[in-house]
């Protein structure tokens, strides 16, 4: 299980979606963000709430001929300078569930909007927090504070602690996959958006849930988490990682819906689209199956733009509508126009 973590916590740094590791005290979450960040050569930046004031997340004042402006604290200007260097930088938000409450709020926009004070971060964000029942001064997540992160529960097993003493703590570490093609990173996030937008057309009530109490704190459903778990999904695909690591993160992003949607797309097995292009007789005769076929036969043509392809997916399209399926065909054919 702690290799898939890592994989789904080095899929979210990819994707680009703030994430949460939780998980009690001496399980490796720190020692594997340091241990990604050196793989892949990034500057890491750590932050520890608890030993932090709120105007750490905003500037220092300064008077300037056009008014107060507000200058960089350290950390950001370390981060500044790792980019101005070409290199990426992943800030790293330690201790989150022991951060006062006062410091929250900034904290918030930090996460939200990548701002502190006047000055974007041009950074990626991981975060890390013990259970509430064993932070020092532990304090629950607010709401819009955890629907803001994808949370992964981090666990290390006594077998895989016993492995990393005796074969080096890097022996749990699994190769980290190269990173995709753009053209083909943009292909299956547009599926994945496709498939969620599915899976959300045929199952509304999940779309929004706010939960009561303790699980407010972590992962649950909503607009934006569900658009969380499309962008997870579709850079775990285009990364070629099992079912397993793309299911921690979904459920990670809206919580226990998560694992109806993974249930739902294994359910659909879709054909694969260049196939379909070349043969219409594959789209699926279930119309849920086959409106998910058709929208990934467009993307594949958005992406992989040839005659052929063109032909073929009218084609398709036009199969479908003599089929007398026309209601199903026409989302695909309105995405087909705008191209």
């Amino acid at each position: 299980m702690f290799r898939e973590q890592v994989l789904a916590l080095y899929t979210s740094l990819v994707a680009d979606i703030p994430t949460l590791l939780w998980g009690p005290p001496g399980t490796g979450k720190t020692a594997t963000v340091t241990y990604i960040a050196n793989k892949l050569g990034w500057h890491l930046e750590v932050l520890i709430g608890a030993t932090r004031d709120r105007t750490d997340f905003g500037g220092f004042p300064r008077i300037t001929p056009e008014g107060v402006v507000l200058e960089p604290f350290p950390w950001l200007s370390r981060i500044l300078q790792a980019t101005r260097e070409g290199r990426t930088a992943l800030l790293f938000l330690d201790e989150l569930t022991s951060t006062p409450e006062d410091v929250r709020a900034p904290l918030l926009r930090v996460i939200n909007e990548r701002v502190a004070g006047d000055t974007p971060i041009p950074a990626r964000i991981v975060a890390a927090a013990n259970p509430e029942e064993q932070a020092v001064g532990g304090l629950p997540l607010e709401p819009p504070i955890a629907n803001r992160l994808l949370h992964l529960e981090w666990h290390l097993s006594p077998e895989e602690w016993a492995r990393g003493m005796t074969e080096g703590w890097n022996s749990l570490y699994p190769p980290l996959p190269n990173l995709p093609a753009p053209h083909v990173l943009d292909q299956h996030l547009e599926e994945a958006r496709n498939l969620v937008a599915l899976y959300i057309h045929r199952n509304p009530a999940h779309a929004y849930n706010l939960p009561k109490g303790h699980e407010a704190s972590r992962a649950w459903p909503s607009y934006r988490t569900w658009d969380m778990a499309a962008r997870f999904l579709g850079t775990a695909r285009a990364l070629e990682l099992p079912e397993e690591v793309q299911t921690l993160g979904v459920v990670g992003a809206v919580g226990k819906s998560g694992y109806a949607l993974m249930s739902f797309l294994r359910d659909l097995d879709l054909p694969d689209p260049r196939e379909v292009i070349r043969n219409p007789t594959l789209v699926p005769s279930r119309d849920d199956r086959a409106f998910a076929t058709l929208h990934s036969v467009v993307s594949t043509l958005a992406h992989e733009w040839t005659k052929e392809n063109f032909y073929g997916t009218c084609r398709v399209l036009n199969y479908i509508a003599e089929e007398g399926r026309a209601d199903i065909a026409a989302p695909a054919a309105g995405r087909l126009i705008r191209l």
